[in-house]
């Protein structure tokens, strides 16, 4: 369910850190009324997600306390109004990811 960092130390050794944030595909996409962002965090803590259009600027915004393993965030075409392509970026305490979506 994670995907693993690999670090090399400073004798050449490889050495695996800990797991960090995965954001897969949303679903559908391209979408018409809902789509649903889905990721992973290895450990419990709050999330932000901004969905920007493709001028930069800031269209939808949530954010929500996560419990560790697979999650998801509903967004709804209210949420964005217009048709087109977005981006949607999540942050977290374990890094941040960057995908985009199609909303029809």
């Amino acid at each position: 369910m994670f995907q693993y960092q690999t670090e090399v130390d400073a004798r050449g050794d490889l050495a695996v850190a800990e797991p960090v944030l995965q954001l897969y595909p949303n679903s559908p996409n391209p979408f018409v009324e809902m789509t649903l962002l889905w990721f992973s965090i290895p450990e419990s803590a709050s999330i932000n997600l901004m969905v920007l259009d493709s001028h930069g600027h800031v269209v939808a915004h949530k954010n929500g306390y996560f419990e560790a393993g697979e999650n998801h965030i509903v967004l709804q075409r209210s949420d964005i109004r217009e048709p087109g392509i977005y981006m949607y970026r999540l942050e977290t305490p374990f890094g941040s990811a960057s995908r985009r979506l199609v909303m029809y």
